[in-house]
């Protein structure tokens, strides 16, 4: 895959909102803007969690891969605690088939 970026414009990058994740770390250095041509197989967008995550597992496995981000690490939910991937349904089974009946229960856990 074969980006073209249109941009080139320098722009410093503003300090994290308060949280737990600014208030832990040092503050990494200010990065250039994306300029030119870049060759990856895989382009991910945005560096929270299931980007970094996503792009980590990607490059070991052989791929090479760009992240791209507007901010900074960590900048949006990740590094606010609001980023979450929760598997299922927060009422379980049981409860599922008491608001639905057995039948769609069923449909949405498979």
């Amino acid at each position: 895959m074969r980006m073209r970026t249109r941009t080139n414009i320098d722009r410093v990058a503003a300090p994290y909102p308060p949280s737990w994740y600014a208030a832990s770390v040092a503050p990494l250095p200010s990065q250039p803007a994306l300029a030119g041509d870049i060759d990856a197989d895989i382009c991910i967008l945005g560096a929270g969690y299931v980007g970094l995550s996503t792009a980590l597992e990607l490059a070991e496995a052989g791929y090479r891969v760009v992240v791209l981000e507007a901010e900074r690490i960590g900048w949006g939910a990740s590094g606010r605690n609001g980023g979450q991937v929760l598997p299922g349904f927060g009422c379980g089974e049981t409860g599922l088939v008491s608001l639905l009946g057995r039948d769609a229960a069923r449909k949405l856990f498979d």
